[in-house]
């Protein structure tokens, strides 16, 4: 037994001081995107407020409007605000791009009662975004989702080997749980163990979650065979020569399969491809998001996938960006997230001074 454990002590040791420096990066970057939404809605706050007057205007007249602020771009999806008294976002994005930073998002903010734009973002040139990028990627494209995924798995060892290096034992339990202010080496030792053991869990979770991200090909394979259940993907639209339906009739059209839902998001989809949308029903208590499709051309109801009934896997699928950044359990999970995204600051700190500390 003292064998095993010492073979974990050295695995967890070398693999702390190894990846610590990106855990770290990596921890510090998710603190702040745990509260995006909120951060992007700070910096559109000149943007936002409007002043209802009469009915809101239809849906092509404000991209009208938006495309004529960025005439190189092509509209990816309108954003709705859960308030009458709020801009609506027209996000657009360059043609012909492959993947999303050469897409190049802007959100222009138009007021929905006379298609004015307020202001837009461009994504790729805010803040925000560069932390995306550094998170997600490292501003290393494909290589360096890849590596994140190499760095996620050492940060799952670590908080899966470090509560078992911390049991002390069902008789001396309550002492596991001190934390000693002298001496020094005591002090750190103890922090280290209390700090590790308490965000074990949740650093287990986003490990995995972010596993996913880096690998989503292999572990959505290994999801959907373990569960028995397909990918969800969108149903298909047959070809049709007729030009796609205006964006109001598409909204209007899901406004009706969708009585009292709260429609957020409009995706009006590309030639070939369903148009969707994203909405919420009154007094929904699910992890994601549900999601409705429609022809493009006829605005026929294609499907609806309600986050609720969807089969296991394709349910353990949707809740990954949930999972990963603690939205699913509103303002007490997302704080309970960000600071799990300090922990590993504080424990690759405390590990190195032990370390160090015992070369001495």
């Amino acid at each position: 037994m003292n064998e095993v454990r010492q073979a974990l002590f050295t695995i967890h040791k070398w693999i702390g001081l190894s990846a610590g420096i990106m855990a770290v990066v990596l921890g510090l970057s998710g603190t702040a995107l745990v509260f995006r939404a909120e951060i992007e809605r700070w910096q559109a706050r000149d943007w936002l407020a409007v002043e209802p007057s009469g009915a809101r205007l239809p849906l092509d007249d404000l991209a009208e409007a938006a495309i004529a602020a960025w005439p190189a771009k092509r509209l990816t999806r309108f954003a709705f605000p859960e308030s009458e008294g709020e801009a609506i976002q027209v996000v657009v994005q360059t043609p012909g791009a492959r993947d999303l930073k050469s897409a190049e998002l802007v959100g222009i903010y138009v007021n929905p009662y006379d298609a004015s734009v307020l202001g837009s973002v461009e994504r790729t040139r805010n803040w925000v975004w560069w932390l995306q990028d550094l998170h997600y990627a490292l501003f290393l494209g494909t290589p360096g989702l890849k590596a994140n995924g190499v760095f996620a798995a050492m940060l799952l060892l670590l908080a899966m080997t470090g509560p078992v290096l911390w049991w002390p034992g069902r008789r001396r339990l309550k002492y596991g749980l001190r934390i000693r202010r002298r001496p020094a080496t005591a002090l750190w030792r103890d922090l280290h163990a209390v700090v590790g053991l308490a965000g074990s869990a949740v650093l287990v979770l986003i490990s995995l979650t972010a596993l996913y991200y880096a690998f989503r090909g292999p572990v959505t394979s290994l999801i959907t065979a373990s569960t028995g259940d397909a990918a969800l993907r969108p149903p298909p639209v047959a070809e049709s020569a007729d030009p796609p339906a205006a964006y109001e009739a598409l909204y209007l059209a899901a406004a009706v399969a969708l009585p009292g839902a709260r429609i957020d998001e409009m995706r009006p989809g590309r030639p070939g491809s369903a148009a969707s949308v994203t909405f919420r029903l009154p007094g929904d208590r699910v992890v994601g998001r549900h999601r409705a499709w429609f022809d493009p051309v006829s605005t026929a109801t294609l499907r609806i996938d309600r986050h609720d009934a969807l089969p296991l896997g394709q349910r353990l699928l949707a809740n990954m960006a949930p999972w990963h950044f603690g939205t699913f359990g509103g303002t007490p999970t997302r704080a309970l997230w960000f600071i799990a995204g300090l922990v590993p600051a504080l424990l690759f700190g405390t590990g190195v001074w032990l370390w160090a500390r015992r070369q001495r």
